[in-house]
């Protein structure tokens, strides 16, 4: 009769069984490694203009082209302001109206570069898509470019 002390040692054998099954598996190619580095040198070259129409265009889309990854993003600002938690962000000219121009929050260390920045001023971010947020693509994690 089995007891329930050698059923969860069972179990766990069990568990780690399965864990180490994994192990087994082929170590990723040379070739995908290569892929992946350059995905991560070489980010995506857009403009404010661009992200505006897709997202315009199909939300859906454009959140799979820019959400949650690195992009380069070039335009020229129109707006300097502060968000609800009282971080620095840029609008980029390029959305259909005013209220839809993409957005870009920057990293901790970019914080006091944009304080100098004004409307009129062309900049170049590197950021992380963070997705259509309030009908506005947003981005955060920008650093400054140029």
């Amino acid at each position: 009769m089995m007891t329930l002390q050698h059923y969860r040692c069972g179990l766990a054998v069990g568990l780690l069984t399965l864990g180490l099954a994994g192990c087994d598996q082929a170590p990723e190619t040379e070739n995908a490694r290569d892929n992946t580095r350059l995905e991560e040198q070489a980010p995506l070259e857009t403009t404010a203009s661009e992200i505006a129409k897709e997202y315009a265009d199909n939300a859906v889309a454009a959140d799979n082209k820019f959400k949650d990854r690195t992009f380069n993003v070039s335009g020229t600002i129109v707006d300097v302001n502060k968000n609800a938690i009282n971080e620095p962000f840029v609008s980029l000219q390029g959305g259909v109206d005013a209220t839809k121009e993409p957005q870009f929050a920057f990293i901790v260390s970019d914080r006091e570069k944009a304080f100098k920045l004004k409307p009129g001023q062309h900049i170049k971010l590197q950021c992380k898509g963070l997705g259509d947020l309030a009908e506005a693509p947003m981005a955060g994690e920008c650093k400054v470019l140029e």
